[in-house]
C-alpha cells in the first residue's frame, strides 16, 4: 500500500470500450453506471457526511446531461462502468446543493479519500483538464472534436486530421545523500523552514538518470555518482508523474541557485531534531518527496523515524 496520495487505483481502465460506440452506450445505460463530478476549475465532489468521492449511479444524470458529455473512466471490480463528467459553472451549486456535496481541491481531498478513491479523483481531473486544453489543434489551430470517450481529440480540418492524445509530464524528485546525510533544500516560494528533496522536469531526449543528475547539480552543484528508481507518484497539478529516486553523491560543498535559496546537508537524527523544535517542516504527507524522506531515515535509524511535528 502506498504512504502518498494518488498512487493506488483500482479501477480497470478497459480501454478497448473507448473505440466500441455500441458497447460504450451499453456501459452507459447500465444500472451499475456511476459518474464521479468535478467542477469547471476542476475540484471534485465529496460526501459532506463522510468523506467519499461522490460516485452518482448515472440514472440519476442521464434526463440532465447528454451521453457526450461524460467521460469514460474504467470498471471497478464488480464490473460498474465509471464516468466522469464536469460540471458548468452556473450548474456548480445548483448540483452541490441537491446532493448535499461540496467540491473539494484535489490536495484537500486527497487527505480525506480512502486512497484508491482520491486516486480515481487523481485521473478524472487530469483526463478532465487535457479536454478543457486540447479544444484547438496544436498543428493548424482549427478546432477540435472529442473522440474515444473523452481519451482523443481530433482536428476537425480534413486536410490536417491530426490525433491528439492525453499527455502525462514526467518530473523527478530525488533525495541525495552521502551515506550519513541526505541534502534537502528550500525553494524561494515555499514558507520558511520548509524544506524536501530536489526535483524537475525532464528534458528531451534526456533519461531519467540524467535528469536526476542535472538538476541536482543545476539547484545546488552537487555532482551525483549514482541513482536508482525508488517509486512515482501520478502528479495532476495539472498533468505530471513524480518519479522518485535515491541518489548517491559524496559530500560536496553547496553552491545555492536561483531555484534554491537554502539547502544542507544533514543527518536522520539531525532531521528528527530540527522536526520536533519547529525549526523545520518537511513535505507534506501526501507527497512522494515526504515517502523519500522517510524511507531514508529509517534505513538509516534502523526505525521509523519521527518526523511529525510535537
Amino acid at each position: 500500500m502506498s504512504r502518498y496520495a494518488f498512487a493506488e487505483f483500482e479501477l480497470d481502465r478497459a480501454a478497448h470500450w473507448r473505440q466500441d460506440a455500441s458497447g460504450l452506450m451499453g456501459l452507459f445505460e447500465s444500472r451499475e453506471a456511476r459518474s464521479v463530478l468535478l467542477t469547471e476549475n476542476g475540484r471534485v465532489l465529496i460526501a459532506k457526511q463522510e468523506p467519499r468521492l461522490l460516485a452518482l449511479p448515472l440514472s440519476l444524470l442521464r434526463d440532465h446531461f447528454a451521453f457526450e458529455q461524460f467521460s469514460f473512466l474504467g470498471l471497478d471490480r464488480e464490473q460498474a462502468p465509471w464516468f466522469a463528467l464536469q460540471l458548468s459553472a452556473d450548474l456548480e451549486l445548483l448540483w452541490q446543493s441537491q446532493l448535499e456535496a461540496e467540491a473539494a481541491d484535489l490536495r484537500a481531498a486527497a487527505a480525506l479519500l480512502p486512497a484508491p478513491q482520491a486516486g480515481t479523483a487523481a485521473y478524472a481531473r487530469a483526463l478532465l483538464h487535457w479536454q478543457k486544453h486540447t479544444r484547438f489543434c496544436a498543428r493548424c489551430g482549427a478546432k477540435t472534436l472529442l473522440s474515444g470517450s473523452g481519451h482523443r481529440a481530433l482536428c476537425t480540418d480534413p486536410s490536417c486530421a491530426a490525433e491528439w492524445f492525453p499527455r502525462t509530464d514526467a518530473a523527478i524528485i530525488t533525495i541525495v545523500h552521502d551515506g550519513s546525510r541526505c541534502l534537502l533544500g528550500r525553494q524561494p516560494s515555499w514558507p520558511e523552514k520548509r524544506f524536501s528533496t530536489l526535483a524537475g522536469f525532464l528534458e528531451p531526449g534526456e533519461s531519467l538518470e540524467q535528469a536526476v543528475a542535472r538538476e541536482v547539480f543545476e539547484e545546488v552543484g552537487v555532482v551525483v555518482d549514482r541513482s536508482h528508481y525508488f517509486a512515482s507518484q501520478p502528479w495532476p497539478f495539472p498533468a505530471s508523474i513524480m518519479v522518485g529516486f535515491i541518489a548517491e553523491a559524496s559530500h560536496q560543498p553547496i553552491r545555492l541557485s536561483d531555484e534554491i535559496v537554502e539547502a544542507g546537508w544533514f543527518s536522520a537524527e539531525e532531521l528528527e531534531q530540527h522536526v520536533a523544535a519547529g525549526t523545520m517542516l518537511l513535505s507534506p504527507k501526501l507527497s512522494i518527496s515526504r515517502a523519500l524522506i522517510e524511507h531514508w531515515c529509517a534505513e538509516q535509524l534502523g526505525r521509523p523515524a519521527r518526523l511529525s511535528a510535537p
